[in-house]
């Protein structure tokens, strides 16, 4: 049975495997030398900045896999796919914000916005599958 993947798919999904992993690998490195072995600042600081540039490296990916789609109207759901994911994501943060600035919620890290980003990712397949009929290009 033939693989339902286009090429762009599945070169979308390698490159997000492999981003991924470095995200995780380096979060829990990071955890494990800043929290347990005490390295020094400069290296802390270092170690500490891999997951970032991995969430900016997937970013760039999910830029290359729009880019890379010939077909117009896939490229459409993807583009909105993503839009419903960052509306989602910067709508929540920014409620969140508001209720934190008058004290009435606890502080929430920045980079948990990435995490809103990715389940509005998911949304926004649920979005262009209710609207369209399809799912998209995007896993």
């Amino acid at each position: 049975m033939a693989s339902k993947f286009t090429p762009v798919r599945r070169k979308y999904l390698i490159r997000s495997w492999i981003v991924g992993a470095v995200y995780v690998s380096s979060m829990l490195g990071a955890g494990y030398l800043i929290g347990n072995v005490g390295v020094s600042r400069p290296v802390a600081v270092a170690v500490a900045l891999v997951p970032g540039f991995a969430i900016a490296a997937m970013f760039y990916v999910t830029m290359m896999m729009i880019s890379d789609t010939k077909d117009e109207f896939m490229r459409m759901l993807a583009i909105r796919q993503q839009l419903v994911a960052a509306g989602f994501a910067f709508s929540i943060a920014s409620v969140w914000g508001c209720l934190e600035v008058f004290h009435l919620v606890r502080h929430m890290p920045t980079f948990y916005v990435v995490i809103l980003w990715a389940i509005g990712v998911f949304v926004g397949q649920v979005v262009n599958r209710i609207t369209y009929g399809v799912w998209g290009e995007c896993p």
